[in-house]
């Protein structure tokens, strides 16, 4: 199970509290104005010193850790990606070492014409009958609130077809991301339970709590969160 940093510039120190609560994987909302990549998660709040750049490119490319980085374009993307690519030219030290996943404005046919492609796409549920290989498309994410009724509250009734989604796309070597699911120990106790690799949370430090727990203790949360006590 890896640890997912939803809206990760959000944080009071972007990249570096996810690191030091040893998430796999960041998440960052990407916009192209004036020929910057700028972060946010509106353009209303868009600042021109919050770079892709400043905030994680260059400390990624100061450090040694393995990371998966999720890039949510939100319009251009070809054009978008193109300055990705430009800019990550000038850390040559990050290929390999940090995964590069492209979500939102998905370029994919400038990305499967790109001889150095350094990234793949976030998948959703309808391109698993696509035939596109696991290098181009590594992850499969999808609205739990699309798929299940269940909010956190409550019995957790239908882990029988949550399996059966983690089984399908385990089957094509991918892995499984969920958006908006509940963001508690309820809800990371059923994803846990299900297989699901990627559990995103707005709270890594809870969830890295939750985790740290002895094993007894947290199969005993995961019981009491399918059972909805």
């Amino acid at each position: 199970m890896l640890l997912h940093s939803h809206n990760d510039y959000l944080r009071e120190r972007p990249l570096f509290d996810a690191l030091e609560q040893k998430c796999d994987s960041v998440e960052a909302d990407v916009f192209l104005v004036d020929g910057k990549l700028l972060v946010a998660h509106e353009r209303s709040s868009l600042k021109a010193e919050r770079t892709i750049e400043s905030l994680y490119l260059k400390p990624l490319s100061q450090r040694k850790d393995k990371l998966w980085v999720l890039l949510d374009i939100k319009a251009d993307g070809t054009l978008a990606y193109a300055k990705l690519k430009q800019e990550l030219d000038r850390y040559p030290q990050l290929r390999g070492r940090v995964k590069f996943v492209i979500s939102g404005d998905r370029p994919l046919e400038a990305m499967q014409s790109d001889k150095g492609r350094f990234a793949g796409f976030d998948g959703r549920w309808a391109d698993l009958d696509k035939g596109y290989s696991k290098e181009f498309m590594p992850w499969v994410s999808e609205s739990w609130m699309s798929h299940f009724k269940w909010r956190g509250n409550g019995p957790f009734n239908e882990m029988a077809k949550l399996k059966e989604m983690v089984k399908q796309v385990h089957d094509q070597g991918r892995l499984l991301r969920f958006w908006a699911a509940p963001d508690g120990p309820n809800g990371w106790g059923v994803l846990r339970e299900a297989g699901v690799d990627l559990i995103g949370t707005d709270r890594p430090g809870d969830l890295r709590k939750w985790l740290s727990a002895p094993p007894s203790l947290v199969q005993s949360f995961i019981s009491q969160s399918l059972l909805g006590l």
